[in-house]
């Protein structure tokens, strides 16, 4: 068993206005931020050196077309991204090239991100800082970000361990002013994280503990934060929860519900955190045989809040859902019965099925998305 993870993670209540104390000022500096924010906020360049060359963008599930085109200042040393995880996904895609010196295409870093191993000298000339404004990617602890290639049909991940971040700058403050659906739905994609790292074949007894505790928080706090969106306690909760999720799956990698979800989002732009959590009822089930001990757990978290002993995962993860206002059902979000082949087809993403412990047929993946129609 080997846990890793290097990244200097502060966790603190603070206000972007305070974030030199966090950065260096001596570096020329790339900051990925959010257009929303920073139409919110336009204050927030003045908090950074003089010199530091801003990129704003909108929207999520950033297009590996329009990544690979982005341009900035070749002396840049410090890349700080802040954002949701698609952001934060961005700035790392960006640091790739910026450590390569921009040699390589970012097509060819996602189909094989060992070309930057030729780099690994200068790592560390270069600082990467990642503040997220939302829970639920836990991009700011892994080392991998996610693109998505919507011309061609297809989710690459960049996946390398000079991705890590320097430093993770973590305060609930900062997702204060995140609406309500995607509250929602970041906080089911950290429930994704942790409870796929419960059924992941590289699972072990410190990703377990944080998985569970992650489980816990997100039941207790989710439907009480979209209740009281101005919660600083069920804020800071679910921020804990995703630091959680995010130390057990940056060791475990998810699965089979997040490669179901990758077809969702490509052909029918679902929402990733919703993509990725309504197939996880029809899931569990057939994990549970696999690690009764650990999924056994997660069933009397569920049935201590959502049912009671004899209430079955599935029974209990849909009133879950409902109380988070959230629909269970793919029909509401334009799925049809003739899109299920479709959506069959494209979901076998290898890594992630070769990576749960129970193994999936087609028949059975054919089935989960209808039970969820």
């Amino acid at each position: 068993m080997e846990n890793y993870n290097p990244i200097r993670v502060i966790f603190s209540d603070f206000e972007l206005s305070k974030i030199s104390s966090f950065i260096s000022l001596h570096e020329k500096t790339l900051l990925v931020i959010s257009e929303t924010l920073l139409n919110l906020r336009p204050e927030i360049p003045s908090f950074f050196p003089e010199d530091t060359f801003v990129y704003s963008t909108s929207g999520s599930n950033p297009d590996i077309q329009i990544v690979g085109k982005i341009k900035f200042p070749e002396d840049c040393t410090q890349v700080v991204g802040i954002g949701g995880g698609s952001k934060l996904d961005i700035s790392k895609a960006l640091f790739a090239k910026l450590i390569s010196n921009n040699s390589i295409p970012m097509e060819a870093i996602v189909k094989n991100p060992n070309l930057l191993d030729t780099f690994k000298p200068e790592r560390a000339r270069y600082k990467l800082v990642l503040v997220p404004t939302t829970f639920g990617s836990s991009s700011e602890i892994t080392k991998w970000g996610t693109l998505w290639d919507f011309e061609n049909k297809k989710k690459y991940s960049v996946d390398n361990e000079m991705l890590y971040a320097d430093t993770a700058l973590i305060s609930p403050r900062l997702s204060l002013s995140v609406p309500k659906e995607i509250t929602a739905f970041t906080g089911l994609d950290v429930f994704s994280h942790a409870l796929e790292s419960i059924w992941s074949k590289k699972r072990n007894f410190i990703t377990t503990n944080y998985a569970l505790n992650s489980i816990r928080l997100c039941v207790e706090s989710l439907p009480r934060l979209l209740k009281k969106l101005d919660s600083l306690e069920y804020r800071d909760a679910m921020s804990r929860a995703c630091l959680l999720a995010g130390y057990a799956f940056s060791q475990t990698k998810t699965s089979a519900a997040h490669a179901l979800s990758y077809p969702l989002t490509l052909f029918h732009n679902i929402p990733h955190g919703f993509a990725c959590s309504i197939t996880l009822g029809s899931i569990f089930d057939y994990n549970i045989k696999e690690n009764e001990k650990g999924l056994s757990v997660v069933l009397d978290i569920m049935q201590s809040r959502y049912g009671n002993k004899h209430s079955s995962f599935r029974d209990c993860y849909e009133l879950f859902l409902e109380d988070c206002e959230v629909s269970s059902k793919l029909s509401e979000y334009g799925v049809k019965q003739d899109d299920i082949p479709r959506l069959v087809d494209n979901a076998f993403h290898p890594d992630r099925f070769n990576n749960m412990i129970y193994s999936l047929s087609v028949k059975q993946v054919q089935d989960i998305y209808y039970a969820v129609l």
